[in-house]
């Protein structure tokens, strides 16, 4: 009898290039979303420019993947990070790619031994039950001998 629960494959360990490669995902998702550029608001229009003024002092540029809004009291624009900020900021989201990559890691290892604990469980009520199985196979023949040895043959003759 073959147990239900087996484990297929091996515990992954972890693997430099496996982080880089999820990093350098997170990377992507990063530069293509709006999370790499900050969002530049005023309510009118001499406020709104002067808040693009001020942030493209600091660094920042205007973003033309995303048309910027002249709506009436609603002015706004997204513009791109400086560099020193996108670096910073990948360098956080590396932290937490790599902590997230290392939860997962101990969450597959948690998840194989409680397999492997499963696995054995099964193998030892297995075996458990064979012998069982065996103890009484081995009590009927005796039981069954002793029948045959009370009663005997009935003695007919031919």
């Amino acid at each position: 009898m073959t147990s239900k629960a087996s484990i297929k494959g091996t515990v992954p360990k972890f693997d430099e290039q496996i982080l880089k490669q999820r990093q350098a995902a997170r990377h992507i998702v990063y530069d293509q979303t709006d999370e790499c550029t900050a969002l530049v608001r005023g309510e009118i229009p001499v406020q709104f420019l002067t808040n693009v003024i001020d942030h493209h002092a600091k660094g920042y540029t205007l973003s033309m993947k995303y048309p910027p809004s002249f709506g009436s009291g609603s002015y706004w624009c997204r513009m791109e990070k400086p560099d020193t900020i996108k670096i910073g900021e990948r360098q956080a989201l590396d932290a937490q790619v790599k902590l997230e990559y290392i939860a997962w890691l101990e969450s597959e290892h948690d998840r194989y031994k409680k397999m492997l604990t499963e696995q054995l469980l099964l193998a030892a009520q297995t075996k458990e039950k064979m012998k069982e199985e065996a103890k009484r196979v081995k009590l009927l023949s005796e039981i069954e001998k002793e029948v045959l040895e009370t009663f005997g043959d009935l003695g007919i003759t031919e």
